[in-house]
Order: C-alpha cells, then sequence, then structure tokens
C-alpha cells in the first residue's frame, strides 16, 4: 500500500522556498508577532502532494453522458452517444496521448493546472461579477467599536502575512481522524523531517495518520499580489518584500505600512488604528473621476486606459505601483443599508464600483457606520482553500487576541507624517473614460437581481440522522427550486469541488443535476407530491448519486476538467480540426451554466455570494449549518430569471425536504 502511494507522490523538478535564517534575538522578535509557529515548514508537504492523474478517456465520456441524460430529450442524447462514440473512435485517443505526454513534461503541475489559469486571464470580460466573489464575516459582540475591529482584522491580517512569509504557517491539512490532535500530529512530522529524504515521506506519512495534506501552490498570491492587465491575457505579479496597505474611502486612496522596516514585527495595533483614522478624518468629497472604476472595464479596454494612466505622469505610475504591490486592499464604505440583500450589494459591486481596484488579489472591506465587515478576491490566482483559511485565522485571531485592547483607543495621538494620499493627474480623455466606464457598470450592477433566505429548525444535524449527505439535501432543494422555477425543467448544474489534494490542484465540477434529482423532482414537484416513503427512497437514491459525484471529483475524477483539457489540446494540435464533441450543441448546453453553485458553510462566515456565470443564468451561494440552511441567489433582471422568484421556491423546497427528513425520523422513534 505504502509503495504504491509513494510511486504517486511524483516530486517537482525545484521545491518553492521562502523566509530566511533568523538569529536567535530576531526569531524572539519574530515569535511575537506571529499567529503560531509550525513545528513543520509551511511547504512541508507540497513536494510530495499526489500527482492528478489524467482520467480514464472511457470513464470521462461515460461520465459526461450520465450528466447529459438528464438534460436531452431521447432523440437528443441518442444523437450525442453517437458523437461521443466517434469520439473514442477518431480523435479521443490520439488527444488523450497527447494529454498524457504533455501531463508527463509537467512535473511541476498537472495536466489542467496551466490551461485552467490561462483560461482566467485571457477571459477579457470585466472582473466585476464574473470573477469577484465575496464572504462577509460574522459579528464579533466583543468587539463593538466598528474601527477597533477593523483595526485587530488589519493587524491579524499582518499576523497571517508574517507567519506565511516566514514559512512557519501550519501546512493546510485536512483531518479524518477527530481523534487525532493537531499538536501531536505535528509532533510526529517534525520527528520525520530529520530523516534523509523525508520531503518523498511526508505525504504518505500523514495519510497513515488519517490526515491529508492539502496543496498551498495558491497561498504567494493571496496578498502582496496583483492582476496586471495586459492585451489578449493578463499576468499575475507578486511583491514578496511589501509592508504597507492601501485604503480606499470615497474614491480615494491611501497608502500606510503595517510592517516594520525590519521585516519582523508589525506596527503597534493603537498606531494603525490612528492611521485609519486620519484616513477617515479627510474632509475632501468623494473623488469625481474615481480611477479606480477604470479596473472595471473590459481587460483591453483597461490596458489601455491603464497604459494612458501610466504615462501621464509619473505621480501617476508611482500611485499605480503603490496599489500593485500593497499586501491587500482595505475599502472603506459608507452605506446605511443593513438588511442582508443590501450588504450583499454593498459587498458584491459596491453600488458604481467607485470604491474598489479589482485587480487586487485580495480586498478587505468595512461599512463602518453599520459595523459589517467582509472580503472579496480577485478569482484567477485562486480559490476558496487559500481565501478560507486567511478568512478563519483573521476571524479567530483578532477576536481571540486582539492587537487593540479595549478602550485603548482612547488615548491615541494622530500619526498623519505617515499616512500617504495617492494622487492621480487627469486629463480629460482620461476622465471622459472614467465617466464612461462608471457609467457601464452602474448599469451592470442595476442589472443585478439578489435575494437571502436562512431557514432556521432544519439542517445538517436531521440530514445526517436520515442517512442523508447535508450537501446532497441542499443541492437537491436547489434542483427542487429549479423545477418549480422553470415549470419542470433541469438545468446545467456547476458545483465547485476543490481538488487541493493534489498538487496545483484547483477544481473539479460537481455535476448535481442528476437523473435521480430529477426523478425527486417529478415526484415532489408535482401539484399532489408522492407519498412520503416514495420521496424518501427518491431523496436516498439522489443523495448517493450525489455522494459518488462528490468522491470521484475531489479525486480528480470528474469529466469537466479533463474534456476541457483535450479541448485545449486539440486546440494546440498541428493542423488538426476541433473534434465534433466540442461543436455538438449538447456539449455547449452543458456548459453555459444555469445553476452556479457553492456552499459557503464556515462559522465564522455570516453570508456570501457571487453573481451568475452566464446572462441567463442563476448564482446560488448556500450554506448548511446544524439546525439551519439558507442561500444568496442572485440573477440579471434582463433575463428571464428572478433571484426572488427562486428565493420563493427554494423556501418551498425547503420546507418540503424538512417534511419528509422530519417525518422519516419520527417514524424511526
Amino acid at each position: 500500500m505504502l509503495s504504491v502511494l509513494l510511486r504517486q507522490c511524483r516530486v517537482p523538478r525545484s521545491t518553492p522556498t521562502s523566509g530566511r535564517l533568523l538569529s536567535t534575538s530576531a526569531s524572539n522578535i519574530l515569535d511575537e508577532h506571529l499567529l503560531h509557529r509550525s513545528p513543520v515548514h509551511t511547504e512541508f508537504f507540497q513536494a510530495s502532494l499526489p500527482h492528478l492523474k489524467v482520467p480514464d478517456l472511457n470513464a470521462s465520456v461515460e461520465k459526461y453522458l450520465n450528466s447529459q441524460r438528464p438534460l436531452l430529450t431521447d432523440e437528443q442524447f441518442s444523437a450525442t452517444t453517437s458523437i461521443c462514440q466517434e469520439f473514442l473512435k477518431q480523435d479521443g485517443p490520439e488527444l488523450q496521448r497527447l494529454l498524457l505526454d504533455y501531463d508527463k513534461s509537467n512535473s511541476d503541475g498537472n495536466y489542467v493546472s496551466d490551461f485552467w489559469f490561462d483560461m482566467y486571464l485571457r477571459d477579457r470580460r470585466s472582473l466585476v461579477l464574473n470573477h469577484t466573489p465575496f464572504l462577509a464575516f460574522s459579528a464579533a459582540p466583543e468587539q463593538p467599536d466598528p474601527l477597533d475591529r477593523l483595526t485587530n482584522m488589519v493587524y491579524s491580517s499582518a499576523r497571517y502575512q508574517l507567519t506565511y512569509a516566514n514559512r512557519v504557517l501550519k501546512p493546510e491539512v485536512y483531518f479524518l481522524d477527530p481523534k487525532l490532535s493537531e499538536e501531536k500530529f505535528y509532533q510526529r512530522m517534525k520527528m520525520l523531517s530529520r530523516i534523509p529524504g523525508h520531503s518523498r515521506l511526508a505525504w504518505a506519512a500523514a495519510y497513515l495518520h488519517k490526515a491529508f495534506p492539502l496543496d498551498m501552490s495558491q497561498y504567494p498570491n493571496l496578498m502582496a499580489s496583483t492582476r496586471l492587465p495586459q492585451t489578449g491575457r493578463d499576468s499575475l505579479r507578486r511583491y514578496p518584500d511589501s509592508r504597507h496597505i492601501v485604503l480606499m474611502r470615497g474614491g480615494r486612496f491611501y497608502s500606510f505600512d503595517i510592517i516594520e522596516p525590519d521585516g519582523l514585527s508589525i506596527v503597534p495595533a493603537s498606531t494603525i488604528r490612528a492611521r485609519l483614522s486620519e484616513c477617515l478624518a479627510d474632509s475632501r468629497p468623494a473623488a469625481e473621476f474615481p480611477v479606480g472604476v477604470l479596473t472595471s472595464a473590459d481587460r483591453d479596454v483597461w490596458t489601455k486606459e491603464r497604459q494612458k494612466l501610466a504615462h501621464a505622469s509619473k505621480t501617476n505610475s508611482a500611485s499605480l505601483e503603490a496599489i500593485d504591490s500593497a499586501l491587500f486592499l482595505v475599502c472603506l464604505d459608507e452605506s446605511q443599508q443593513t438588511s442582508d440583500s443590501a450588504l450583499c450589494h454593498a459587498f458584491l459591486h459596491s453600488g458604481d464600483g467607485a470604491n474598489r481596484w479589482w485587480d487586487k488579489s485580495l480586498c478587505l472591506m468595512a461599512i463602518l457606520p453599520v459595523g459589517e465587515f467582509a472580503v472579496s478576491f480577485e478569482h484567477s490566482w485562486g480559490d476558496g482553500v487559500a481565501v478560507s483559511r486567511y478568512f478563519n485565522e483573521v476571524f479567530n485571531d483578532s477576536n481571540r487576541r486582539p492587537g487593540l485592547s479595549s478602550g485603548q483607543s482612547e488615548s491615541l495621538a494622530a500619526d498623519s507624517a505617515s499616512v500617504r494620499r495617492l494622487e492621480f493627474d487627469l486629463d480629460d480623455s482620461l476622465k471622459a473614460s472614467i465617466a464612461t466606464c462608471r457609467e457601464q457598470l452602474s448599469a451592470r450592477t442595476a442589472d443585478l437581481d439578489l435575494d437571502f433566505w436562512q431557514f432556521d429548525g432544519f439542517g445538517k444535524s436531521s440530514a445526517k440522522r436520515a442517512g442523508l449527505s447535508p450537501d446532497s439535501v441542499s443541492q437537491t432543494a436547489i434542483q427542487l427550486a429549479y423545477y418549480w422555477l422553470s415549470g419542470g425543467a433541469t438545468a446545467p448544474t456547476y458545483e465547485s469541488c476543490s481538488t487541493a489534494a493534489f498538487r496545483r490542484g484547483r477544481t473539479e465540477t460537481i455535476r448535481s443535476a442528476t437523473s435521480a434529482t430529477k426523478e425527486f423532482c417529478r415526484l415532489a414537484g408535482g401539484s399532489e407530491p408522492a407519498p412520503t416513503d416514495q420521496l424518501l427512497a427518491a431523496l436516498k437514491a439522489a443523495s448517493d448519486a450525489h455522494s459518488t459525484l462528490t468522491k470521484d471529483a475531489a479525486m480528480g475524477k470528474g469529466w469537466d476538467r479533463h474534456l476541457f483539457a483535450l479541448r485545449c489540446m486539440s486546440e494546440r494540435r498541428a493542423g488538426g480540426a476541433v473534434p465534433r464533441l466540442f461543436t455538438d450543441p449538447a456539449y455547449r448546453k452543458i456548459n453555459e451554466i444555469v445553476l452556479s453553485t457553492s456552499t459557503l458553510s464556515m462559522p465564522a462566515v455570516k453570508i456570501g455570494g457571487f453573481a451568475p456565470v452566464s446572462p441567463a443564468g442563476l448564482g446560488v451561494g448556500y450554506a448548511i449549518e446544524d439546525s439551519s440552511m439558507g442561500c444568496v441567489a442572485t440573477a440579471y433582471k434582463s433575463s428571464s430569471r428572478s433571484s426572488a422568484e427562486f428565493m420563493r421556491c427554494y423556501q418551498r423546497a425547503c420546507l418540503l425536504l424538512a417534511d419528509v427528513i422530519g417525518k422519516a425520523l419520527d417514524a424511526k422513534k
């Protein structure tokens, strides 16, 4: 068994290195400013992570057809089956061979990672609503002053950065055995680190402890990073020596350091608060021509405007450099709205986008008047694993050991000399471009329809007691809601699943609209639902099917990324035409996602969401906790969809599922 696992651990040509050797005194200084000090270095498992294998061609095509079955008529399915059989006999084997050869030459990554990055960076659409999800923080009653809480979040973010930059952030590990303590596990790994060749053994040793290390290749882009617009394809740039943040308020920019020049310690929390206060004390009106709006434009348009902006003056060039190189962005908004829907709108797009710089990898948002906080991130560089780790660390650290003590803010002195205003020189052409972009973005964000609802009294615990996967129950509720909304249709559905168990793994798709969910919707969705025992049996079948899809996706055995990579290979193949499989209307249809879904279940998350991925689609960010479930639904008003109507159907679906599962549990008593 161990030898098989070791064969999967293909060691890359190079291992990431960061941090530095410190003297004892410097190390002691640093320790005071860390989240923690891991017994093993941050990339301890990275070199030994399993390689994401290219799936079997026949298996992927079979799974693809299974996903197509609930979406197509018998005639359409027959035609698509014939096209798939043709693909397996003709183009498929050659493309599979080319992909396997490519994979062998790409030991640093996997067969799809570069194609996936390329897809994001070549997308010329605006980042706003397309690539910028958000997560809002749960409340912190022990920190009633919003500015104090923001200070502590900034301070904890600096702790996170110092911990990561010095390679002592604990490696990301999923623990399957609840009896194994993290402390005992890491101490055993520390002992392993003394064995020659341990980097090859690390993952296998963790596996034997029922612990699964996760990929951390995205982490370097979380902070001190940005997406830079370039014609045809953008790029990502890192600034490892960054010590400052940039704050935005009213479309204006301010910069100040949060890490000391020694790179070992954090600016005192009281000083950070004073610098935040200095920015808030600026009495100038909101910027008439907010430069950040330009980052919301089509990427090629923004590329040209940025070049004009940078070449207009040295002031502009210096301001751009300060924004690009900042650790992260802090955006202070002025909204007085307190409803969940209003907060979602504010965090998702901030109205006309005047107070954002959408290229920045990470943004900490604060609506101080109502004490609400969130993060958003630019999606090309990474996915939920890296962001949720940062999110949870900052939430826990800022609450458990805040840098700023209660009442400490009363005696703070002004620190205006350390706050730098970032200015821009704008000519008439740039002002006109800003005005146009602002108008276009306002129209787009005004078109976004959004609703939020939470159902209390039913959730994860009831689903588990009934022998059902909680995630499958949530997905079935979404499917039933759409069934009612559309008058009985089944839609192409995307559920994101992390493949971070593999080196440079990103995501795979769970195609959660299955024949089993379609059958449940048929039984439950009529004017007279089927008897409870039939509904429960159908729900169990849907749950089992979904669990199988989830397991396959997490293990890199879904079909979406495999066919995507084969299509990329066909486009690169010299003189080769694109196979009929990829021009089949059924293939195009299944990839025009109507229901884009992602789970946001974490105690630190109050609410989160994202926009639809297609003009006529719905974006559904959902959560299921022990005794509650809910979602944020988005749609475009200009389409035939309505988030309000979907939400009404979703409420009805949750009530029906709660009733079915409740009766089943009562029958067991």
